[in-house]
């Protein structure tokens, strides 16, 4: 749920996360109003919503089937999905082809919105025949089969392929959730198809030129058989015989004759192999690096503990790619961890395919701060890693923000890609966990640099904005957390986020800009903030959402659908007099605070003016 002031910046059919249409499926969710946008009526308590869910296969995954979700699921402590829809899919894949018997698959469950919470089964329709079509592919069988982008589904699954009902009070928020959206097609259980269309056909009496057919089905192979919802295509056979040799080359490859046939194929279909890396998958306890067919060009141990921090979102993925050596093969940068913990306290580079490391560096950095002598300073892990000509000299850089283990401060570091070595150092007194983020705000030739975090010496989120070619310094501080032997750097800007009602009563210990989003298209960036702390750690992090223009002028302010819910908890529990309303964000827009040099200001302001602006 938003709740905005001057515009909305979330219309419930967008993927946050950037996921397309045709890449898996849409599903009508409900969603509770917040107390000050309900008239009182029963109805208006809950709205609907559409929410885009995929799923990836990388990898086999014995005894079981393993799907990870990366939305914390209400009631659940474990994020795995191996329920009905996942069983169902499975019996019905190796119904249909016995070879798939026992090649079970690993991956994950993509949500938009994934910082929001799921509940309910409802979704178990759609991730069921997401499954079986991604188990498809993955193994490389001749038939595929997708959903079609106009259909909706909605439906419990057990493990026996049923397709059971939903909540009954669900159903007609969802079916108008339907009618008023782009798609034509609703799929719902058997048993409520009556009461399906019946709301439909009410709204068909307010709105005759709405569109929405209502399918009742009742087991999953149903929605397989029906063209309107699903469609199939077979591969060509020459496509397939390669891919199924591909899959199968390390017995292959036994053969002297069979790997030449391999090689003859794999020439004719994809062309010289590709040996320029360009994606980065952690699977079990291994980093596999991949070029842009997909192809695994190496697998680097990492460690079974790193694996799960990227996979449980709880670290980004610590790699970058850059051409640093001029070969027109781009080399890769990792961060890796000296002992068992995961704390990525290491940063490596090397070529693909290479013996040898290019280079290594430990990171460890001596920060002083005299105002607080009992804090150790030394040991640093990755936090994320950018590799790019930002400066526009015609050599890529590379960014390292790396956080104190477990104090302050937070680094972010221009390293020379060839050697390691620091070139600028910024000082930052509390923790960055937004990653680096681009943005030209200033119209300038090149980018700036964009990281945000916990300023502890104001005790607020913060974004900070600098010149890649004039980084080096510290932070603006204050008090006991002034650094020492450091001057401060030539900001392009620094913000600094209020509070709302919610974080004042219920606040969490470090309120964070967790999220930076530049859109060039739109010119606008937006700022996500923690603020106040939910009552249990699975039920995520309460956010308000600024949107700036590129002058860093507020444009609107909304709240995600966990701060709404705190919000509305801390009204009926008297904690607080009125949730924030449209008003109050309209409000706390004004209260953003933009350091000019020497003191803040209430103005949008650029501190310095770099590259000629």
């Amino acid at each position: 749920m938003l709740d905005c002031w001057e515009q909305a910046t979330d219309d419930g059919h967008g993927a946050e996360d950037g996921h397309a249409a045709e890449n898996g499926t849409w599903i009508p969710v409900v969603e509770r109003l917040p107390a000050w946008a309900r008239s009182g009526q029963e109805e208006d308590l809950n709205v609907g919503g559409l929410r885009h869910l995929a799923i990836q296969l990388y990898g086999p995954a014995p005894p079981d089937d393993r799907l990870r979700a990366d939305v914390p699921a209400r009631g659940a402590d474990d994020p795995i999905l191996a329920g009905g829809a996942v069983k169902a899919a499975r019996r019905l894949l190796e119904k249909r082809f016995p070879r798939l018997k026992g090649r079970f698959v690993k991956g994950h469950v993509a949500f938009d919105r994934s910082r929001t919470g799921h509940e309910g089964q409802s979704a178990d329709l759609a991730i069921a025949a997401l499954f079986y079509g991604a188990a498809l592919e993955h193994t490389s069988r001749r038939v595929r089969v997708q959903i079609r982008p106009e259909a909706l589904l909605t439906g419990d699954v057990a493990p026996d392929g049923e397709i059971r009902p939903v909540e009954e009070s669900s159903l007609p928020v969802k079916v108008r959730t339907a009618f008023f959206s782009p798609k034509t097609r609703l799929v719902v259980p058997a048993e409520q198809q009556e009461v399906a269309e019946a709301t439909r056909d009410k709204l068909l009496e307010k709105f005759p030129h709405g569109q929405l057919d209502i399918l009742g089905m009742g087991r999953l192979e149903e929605l397989f058989y029906d063209r309107r919802l699903t469609g199939r295509r077979r591969v060509g056979w020459v496509r397939h015989a390669a891919d199924h040799l591909w899959d199968r080359r390390t017995e292959v490859a036994l053969g002297t004759l069979s790997l030449g046939l391999l090689a003859l194929i794999g020439a004719l279909l994809y062309g010289p192999f590709d040996r320029d890396p360009a994606l980065a998958e952690f699977q079990g306890s291994t980093l596999h690096v991949e070029n842009a067919a997909g192809r695994t060009l190496e697998k680097l141990e990492v460690g079974r503990e790193l694996v799960r921090k990227v996979e449980d979102g709880r670290a980004k993925k610590p790699v970058a790619f850059a051409d640093v050596v001029r070969d027109e093969t781009a080399e890769l940068f990792w961060g890796a961890s000296l002992g068992e913990d995961a704390r990525l306290d290491v940063l490596r580079a090397k070529a693909v395919g290479a013996d040898t490391l290019l280079w290594e560096r430990p990171l460890r950095f001596e920060v002083s701060f005299p105002g607080k002598p009992e804090v150790s300073n030394g040991t640093f892990g990755i936090a994320d890693l950018l590799a790019e000509d930002l400066n526009r000299d015609g050599s890529p850089e590379l960014y390292a923000l790396a956080n104190h283990r477990p104090y302050f401060p937070s680094l972010l570091l221009q390293l020379e890609p060839t050697d390691g070595q620091v070139e600028r150092r910024y000082v930052h007194p509390g923790h960055l966990r937004s990653g680096i983020k681009t943005a030209d705000l200033v119209g300038s030739p090149a980018p700036e640099l964009l990281v945000g975090g916990h300023s502890n010496a104001f005790g607020d989120p913060v974004l900070a904005v600098l010149n890649p070619t004039n980084m080096a310094g510290h932070a603006p501080t204050r008090g006991d957390y002034g650094v020492g032997g450091a001057d401060r750097a030539a900001h392009v800007a620094y913000l600094r986020f209020p509070s709302t009602a919610v974080q004042e009563r219920r606040p969490a210990d470090y309120p964070m800009a967790w999220q930076i989003r530049p859109a060039p298209a739109t010119k606008t960036l937006e700022v996500v903030t923690q603020d106040g702390r939910a009552p249990d750690e699975g039920s995520g992090r309460p956010r308000v959402i600024t949107t700036l223009g590129f002058g860093l002028e507020p444009r609107s302010v909304g709240t995600d659908g966990t701060y709404d819910q705190l919000a509305d908890s801390l009204l009926q529990r008297g904690v607080l007099e009125a949730v924030p309303g449209p008003e109050a964000l309209r409000r706390y827009g004004e209260r953003v605070r933009y350091w000019t040099g020497d003191g803040w200001s209430v103005e949008p302001t650029f501190v310095s003016s770099p590259r000629g602006r």
